[in-house]
């Protein structure tokens, strides 16, 4: 055949191809809108719009303006995709209880967040709805499809099957972020400013430990009425650079970046020398001797003024956002390398509930939140001229009157909902910030293992033993309330005994597969 012959019919066959596409394209449009007005003609005759749920949490419970921002969603989503929203927004310690309760007993929830429940976990236990079942997010989401990055996405699947999809943030984490009240460092006389990279827009001071140690010593001795550092079980997860592959930490990667080597945590330097370092802190007095029991969010505490600072897990703007959590200033100290661990994507993860009665209905409005940027701005700011207003220069701020503490719907949480990067920037972050997001993702350490999910439905017995011991020990261990090389070696025979081997052996089995499958050395 000649080759003018080959390349007509090649041109063909890509010509039906893209018909073919186009084709499917429209059809899944047709197929979108007639939901939509299928719904639109049951509620003028019923005079009721069909309902979906859509959960969350806030660091401090259900905002005084919910009602209000719900109402001014339903105001466009009735016109748009003829439904009405219920914004259940729960309190951060109660998230994980009430989410798995309603879940699992069939009261109505129908788009949900697995962040704190484990996203693994919430996959065992049939919470989730498999989001490609008849071509449901290709047809009704393709927005969300077009506008998270492909692999992220892929890196969602479990055993092949998507469950639920990432928001648009850092994937990747600022790991060890101390963040200090400004009002505490202006106290003892600190210079932060001369530390910042860039003067002209500060925002993370990168530094030692060494230098964290003498400004905590110096707090302590200024303000003894006051508690330095509050703490919680994020010291491994957001202080180190430790990938806790499949989400818990009974095999874990010690150097992700070079190795798929799945080790024992608990046994490492960097466990001990952590655990060591926050013992030393409590045994100076800088840790509340209530920490053990305190469930309260740390910003909160922070907040609260009872405490000076706290830890979490830094990104680019991430002093503005927890200067609104903490509802004073604060200044950010990076003391561990920036990463993507291997559930960067999947450890905050969208979901509809596999008992939702419309998946229809629920995977459009979560389209629309992914793509439309009113909603997406109602549901992260909320409403222009009450909650917020917008400057000359584009960002926006509070109203006169209006600040952290007083606000109905300065929530923080805009990292958690599904598109940040369509909504307004903040004053005091540059407006650039996604662009510099993107490129804090793009730059960051990457974990080999990024992407891989461990089932662990084969070992649940096993997982049970072990977490049961884990909680028992882990905080007394990591808030330093008993010492560290006995308390460690006490829980570590603990855990042999509870199959820990086992199950490290079994995590690297999965990870050398899944390695193989995807062409990860």
């Amino acid at each position: 055949m000649k080759r003018r012959h080959i390349t007509a019919m090649f041109g063909l066959m890509i010509m039906a191809m893209a018909v073919g596409i186009s084709v499917c394209a429209e059809e899944n449009t047709d197929a979108a809108a007639q939901a939509i007005a299928d719904r639109k003609e049951e509620a003028e005759e019923s005079g009721e719009y069909e309902k979906v749920v859509f959960a969350f949490y806030n660091w401090t419970g259900r905002p005084a303006g919910t009602d209000r921002i719900q109402e001014k969603i339903n105001e466009r989503i009735r016109d748009t995709l003829g439904l009405e929203v219920e914004l259940l927004v729960m309190d951060s310690a109660a998230y994980t209880q009430n989410a798995r309760l309603m879940l699992s007993s069939g009261e109505q929830i129908d788009i949900w967040n697995s962040c704190p429940l484990g996203y693994t976990a919430c996959v065992n236990d049939g919470y989730c709805l498999d989001l490609e079942e008849d071509d449901l997010i290709q047809t009704y989401g393709q927005g969300i499809l077009d506008t998270v990055n492909a692999d992220y996405v892929q890196a969602c699947r479990v055993s092949g099957t998507l469950y639920g999809l990432p928001q648009m943030r850092d994937m990747a984490m600022g790991a060890g972020a101390y963040c200090i009240g400004q009002e505490y460092l202006d106290g003892i006389g600190f210079d932060y400013t001369s530390m910042y990279e860039d003067p002209e827009n500060p925002d993370i001071i990168y530094t030692d430990y060494e230098t964290l140690d003498n400004i905590f010593a110096q707090l302590h001795e200024k303000y003894p009425d006051k508690y330095v550092f509050a703490i919680s079980d994020n010291m491994i997860g957001q202080g180190t650079i430790v990938d806790s592959v499949g989400g818990d930490y009974f095999g874990v990667l010690l150097d992700p970046a070079n190795s798929l080597q799945v080790e024992n945590l608990f046994t490492s330097d960097i466990f001990k020398e952590t655990c060591q370092r926050v013992y030393e802190w409590n045994q100076k007095g800088y840790i509340s001797q209530d920490a053990v029991t305190n469930d309260t969010a740390l910003s909160a505490q922070v907040k609260s003024g009872s405490y000076m600072s706290m830890m979490a897990q830094a990104k680019p703007g991430y002093s503005t956002q927890i200067s609104g959590e903490c509802g004073r200033p604060m200044v950010v100290f990076q003391v561990e390398p920036d990463i993507m661990k291997s559930s960067a994507v999947t450890g905050i993860l969208w979901h509809l509930n596999q008992g939702c009665e419309d998946p229809i209905a629920a995977m459009q409005l979560l389209n629309a939140f992914y793509t439309d940027p009113e909603l997406s701005n109602l549901i992260i700011w909320g409403e222009e001229g009450t909650d917020y207003i917008v400057t000359e220069d584009g960002h926006i701020t509070f109203p006169e009157g209006v600040n952290a503490d007083n606000s109905e719907w300065y929530h923080t949480m805009n990292w958690l909902l599904p598109n940040q990067y369509i909504a307004h920037i903040w004053e005091g972050d540059p407006l650039d910030l996604w662009e510099k997001m993107e490129d804090f993702n793009n730059n960051a350490v990457k974990s080999k293992a990024l992407g891989f999910t461990f089932d662990n439905s084969d070992y649940a017995a096993e997982y049970t033993a072990l977490k049961n011991v884990y909680d028992e020990y882990i905080k007394q261990i990591m808030f330093g309330f008993v010492e560290p090389e006995s308390g460690i070696a006490e829980m570590e025979e603990k855990l042999e005994s509870a199959g820990l081997n086992e199950y490290i052996e079994a995590k690297q089995a999965a990870i050398d597969e899944w390695a193989k499958e995807n062409n990860v050395e």
